[in-house]
């Protein structure tokens, strides 16, 4: 499986992003050092090991002393608590220098060069560490510090689009369910009007309809199947209007029992192309939905006789591909095609969502 960095959460990145600086200071750094200056390997892991045990007061200082002072913005308290802070750091390195002289697996001569500087008296000198490597440390745990903030806001940002997205798609889908109902009611009408034999059997299905609206597109994503089921009963409705009743034709290609897909999204497509062409009074109607699905993409397509009402929709007006082309923009970014064009007397719309 491949490892993606985009992928983690802020946390993630910031635990991940922590652990390679600490294995930076507290190994591969002490041990570049210490195998150029000594020749034997057992004196650079002791210098390593002396290393890792220092490693706690550098974790209370960018998880402790800057989240408290500078991240709050209190720079005079952070000015007066950072000789304390100093005197702390100080005061770990003595303790590592004596754990490691009374170890009995560090090498004897490394010990004598540690208790030549005489860690356990103060009056040897008012440093045990080197101030040089010290500033180095804390100026790269203070941009590790950064780091993990600069994550974090780029967390709250995104959490903030992504919300904000939700509102939208969720105002669109709002748009959809009336303008859907609207026009199936005009459909029951003109049925009853007619007083047609298939109106009892048109509710029935109106009655799924509206189940699967109010209900099933209320959820973030659907399985392919249930969507599938909800366009052929809308296929079904709409057909009892027209006669003959096989002026559309439906075919679905590829395994849909598993994807999931946003509710309603085709809906717009198929009113568009029912509105042009089934509620016309012209001769030689037929539409023709072709949905596709293989383990890369997903393709859905609408045909149509081209007819003069189809020029007006090719500019994209009207509510329904508006709609679409927006919900597209929000939910597949750069990962969509949605286009519209004639070919051999017909008018074809075309998309194409990247599954990968």
């Amino acid at each position: 499986m491949r490892f993606s960095f985009s992928k983690l959460t802020y946390r993630q990145k910031g635990i991940l992003a922590e652990l390679i600086y600490l294995f930076f200071i507290g190994i591969i750094s002490p041990f570049a050092v210490g195998f150029q200056i000594f020749s034997s390997i057992s004196f650079t892991l002791s210098l390593v090991l002396l290393n890792i045990l220092q490693l706690p007061v550098i974790i209370i200082f960018y998880r402790a002393y800057l989240p408290y002072t500078i991240g709050r913005g209190k720079y005079i308290l952070a000015s007066i608590v950072f000789p304390v802070y100093i005197l702390l750091y100080e005061l770990s390195s003595r303790l590592s220098s004596i754990i490691i002289i009374y170890l009995p697996v560090i090498p004897e001569k490394y010990r004598s060069n540690l208790l030549l500087a005489h860690p356990e008296d103060f009056t040897k000198g008012y440093f045990n560490q080197s101030l040089g490597y010290t500033c180095l440390v804390l100026l790269a745990a203070t941009s590790l510090y950064v780091l993990k903030l600069l994550f974090k806001n780029q967390h709250n940002l995104t959490s903030v689009e992504t919300e904000k997205l939700k509102l939208e798609l969720n105002q669109l889908k709002l748009q959809i369910q009336p303008h859907f109902f609207f026009n199936t009611l005009n459909n029951m009408y003109a049925l009853s009007v007619q007083k047609s034999p298939e109106t009892p059997q048109m509710i029935k299905n109106l009655s799924s309809i509206m189940r699967y609206v109010l209900y099933e597109s209320n959820q973030d994503k659907v399985t392919l199947d249930k969507e599938v089921e909800f366009i052929k009963s809308y296929i079904q409705l709409e057909g009892f209007r027209h006669t003959p009743s096989n002026l559309i034709e439906f075919s679905v290609q590829g395994d849909i029992a598993e994807l999931m897909i946003e509710p309603l999204l085709f809906m717009p497509i198929i009113e568009n192309t029912f509105k042009h062409v089934l509620h016309q009074n012209i001769a030689h109607k037929w539409i023709k939905l072709v949905l596709s699905v293989d383990e890369k993409e997903l393709i859905f397509q609408t045909s149509n006789p081209l007819i003069l009402s189809d020029k007006k929709a090719n500019e994209l007006g009207g509510i329904g591909l508006k709609n679409v082309r927006k919900r597209l923009n929000l939910l597949y970014p750069d990962r969509h095609e949605l286009t519209i064009f004639e070919e051999e007397n017909s008018f074809i719309v075309t998309l194409v969502i990247n599954l990968t």
